[in-house]
């Protein structure tokens, strides 16, 4: 197959866990022999933007093949990748590619929820575009979205397929968004052995992109409360200088750089703390964390239950429910935070950093569950699905654009599928 990815974030190097989830997918995809491209762009625009992706480039030993028109191009893990740093038309460009590349499949995802570049794939001749759902915020529909919107629900109903990050987030467009859609693994795994980097001696109870989604408020909470206890945030697209400003008035508090490999953070790390409060799709970085080893305390919404496979420990959050009609300086959703009861996640810090052989229960617990599920991680019912889309009849436009009358049932390669 030809593969086009539509990705409107930073592709590489990037820190998000989605964008790294669409990197390791087009890898996987490529070890497969397929032939893959993506047009991705970097996290602003300009010749400042252009500079810095090369200087990023050279830093990783990553070899540019061109620089045309703003547009940097490199090949990594058998990905051709087409970045816009000084490019002024991302959807110009994109709909070049298409037609330059002819690709059998598209893929989409919620990287784009303006539908910068899903507009220009429905409109596609030839190639079927399928959906990649790792964000319920960033859809246009039902309660879980920050911008409700039918004309984006309608363009979104004209992709040939969806695949959600978990059975969460597919149950949720098929009740809420009246469309087809099936879990099969699109989060994959950078490949292993995976060290055991969990220590009960390492220095932080650990925060990855400290933000008012992702629960900065409980971060905050617990470090007022266990003074004594080293904590650290890792600050990545979300957070804003409201929130470093937050950070940086609790001396126990140490906001640590970014780093794209992550084992550079979970090393320091002692506990991992995910206390998301808007309707987490799943979350990669708990995977990451158990796998080596670092118990997890994350709330209990959303996906999350299945990224954490039932190990402890899952903790109650009053999710946010409201969003303002406006983006912040990071361009994220301005949330209506409700008041948090940290008592429980305080509860549960307790346990873990007051019995050393409590928390290697955990730990060793967690390895275990996190590795039989690894083992077991493979890209080829993903690439089955993208083979199933391919053999459908084509539908035409205005079957496309015709919304079914209830949500479809769930495929059983929905059910089946790890």
């Amino acid at each position: 197959m030809r593969i086009l990815l539509a990705h409107n974030s930073p592709y590489y190097p990037s820190h998000g866990g989605g964008d790294r989830s669409n990197r390791l997918l087009m890898e996987a995809l490529a070890a497969r022999g397929h032939a893959c491209r993506v047009v991705a762009r970097t996290a602003s625009f300009g010749e400042a933007a252009q500079v810095q992706l090369l200087t990023d480039l050279a830093a990783r030993s990553t070899a540019v093949d061109a620089v045309e028109s703003g547009v940097v191009r490199f090949r990594l893990a058998g990905v051709e990748v087409h970045a816009a740093a000084n490019h002024p038309h991302l959807r110009g460009y994109f709909a070049a590619q298409i037609e330059e590349f002819n690709p059998d499949v598209v893929l989409a995802s919620t990287d784009d929820p303006a539908q910068v570049l899903l507009e220009a794939a429905v409109r596609s001749a030839r190639a079927r575009v399928v959906y990649v759902a790792r964000a319920t915020l960033a859809l246009p529909f039902g309660p879980d979205c920050a911008f409700p919107s039918e004309a984006k629900a309608a363009v979104l109903r004209q992709v040939d397929g969806v695949v959600g990050v978990s059975r969460y987030v597919a149950d949720y467009i098929r009740r809420w968004g009246q469309m087809e859609a099936v879990h099969v693994p699109i989060s994959l795994l950078d490949p292993g052995p995976w060290p055991l980097l969990g220590r009960f001696d390492n220095e932080f109870v650990t925060l990855v992109n400290p933000c008012a989604v992702k629960g900065i408020t409980i971060l905050l909470a617990l470090a007022r409360q266990f003074p004594d206890v080293r904590f650290a945030a890792v600050p990545t697209w979300g957070t804003n200088r409201e929130d470093l400003e937050a950070l940086r008035m609790h001396s126990n508090i140490t906001v640590l750089e970014p780093a794209d490999q992550i084992d550079a953070v979970l090393s320091r790390t002692r506990v991992l703390l995910v206390p998301s409060l808007w309707v987490e799709a799943r979350s990669r970085i708990i995977v990451e964390a158990m796998l080596r080893g670092v118990p997890v305390m994350a709330s209990n919404v959303g996906g999350i239950p299945e990224a954490m496979m039932g190990q402890p420990y899952l903790l109650p959050v009053r999710t946010i429910k409201h969003y303002r009609p406006q983006l912040d300086e990071q361009m994220v959703p301005v949330a209506e935070v409700p008041e948090q009861d940290a008592g429980p996640w305080a509860e549960a810090l307790t346990r873990l950093v007051g019995s050393q052989a409590h928390w290697e229960e955990v730990s060793r617990a967690s390895r275990a569950a996190a590795l039989d599920y690894a083992e077991a991680l493979s890209i080829e019912p993903f690439e089955r699905r993208l083979e199933q889309v391919l053999r459908a009849p084509r539908r035409s436009p205005a079957e496309k654009r015709e919304a079914p009358e209830e949500a479809a049932e769930q495929s059983l390669l929905s059910r089946l599928s790890p």
